[in-house]
């Protein structure tokens, strides 16, 4: 894994990752003193697996739009991007775990939308990481050093990812949670799952539809991947 870190001096660590105001620009030329980090980009769903389905809304079409949003704002930043998939099909969990493992990918975010059961106005966004990665998650992490941090940082990547789409939003924070979904647990870096928002809710179901809202959780969830990973390089050299 290549060594990388944000140029201009900024000293970025983990801890004040926590105290960085929601507003903070995102970088729009390549930050990187090195090789660039990659970042697999996951639209959940695909093919034949449609996901969940309310108020006019498909998952898997409205994830990948999401997901392609995403990849465009990471790009910008400097960032190298991997799509899982990029059209209407269907890969299965292990195949896009492997992905990370197969580019030695420095994160792995996977882009979904939540469900609550028919006439539920819970709302907002959540993310997932997982407490205990698999054994080939470990076995495909490219160093010994990686190895460890996609065990020990995913907590710290959902928070970021968490308090920095929360705060471009202004959804509501449901905050970070511990699961064990496959796709991120056998993802050889770190890696999160972000539930983007209540398909299921009315309102949210609104804001999702429009263009300007996916703009907004692509360019928060992008921030957060940056500074992510520029803390972790200023930790790493």
């Amino acid at each position: 894994m290549a060594a990388f870190s944000a140029l201009g001096g900024s000293a970025y660590s983990l801890v004040w990752l926590h105290q960085e105001q929601e507003s903070a620009p995102l970088p729009r030329e390549a930050v990187w003193s090195e090789t660039a980090p990659l970042v697999v980009v996951d639209a959940g769903h695909g093919g034949h697996d449609g996901g969940a389905v309310s108020h006019g809304v498909i998952e898997k079409n409205l994830s990948l739009d999401i997901a392609i949003r995403l990849k465009k704002e990471l790009q910008a930043a400097g960032l190298r991007v991997v799509m899982t998939r990029s059209s209407d099909c269907f890969l299965s969990l292990d195949e896009r775990a492997a992905l990370a493992g197969a580019h030695r990918a420095d994160a792995f975010v996977s882009v979904h939308l939540n469900t609550d059961g028919e006439g539920s106005e819970a709302e907002g966004i959540e993310t997932y990481f997982a407490e205990n990665k698999g054994l080939s998650a470990r076995l495909l992490a490219p160093t010994e050093g990686a190895k460890e941090q996609a065990d020990e940082s995913g907590a710290e990547f959902a928070k970021v990812v968490q308090r920095l789409v929360c705060g471009t939003t202004r959804a509501e924070n449901r905050g970070i949670k511990a699961r064990d979904y496959a796709v991120v647990a056998r993802a050889a870096c770190p890696a999160v799952l972000v539930e983007c928002g209540f398909i299921t809710s009315a309102s949210e179901s609104v804001r999702l539809k429009k263009e300007g809202y996916r703009d907004q959780i692509a360019n928060g969830i992008a921030r957060g991947v940056v500074l992510f990973l520029q803390a972790r390089g200023e930790q790493g050299s």
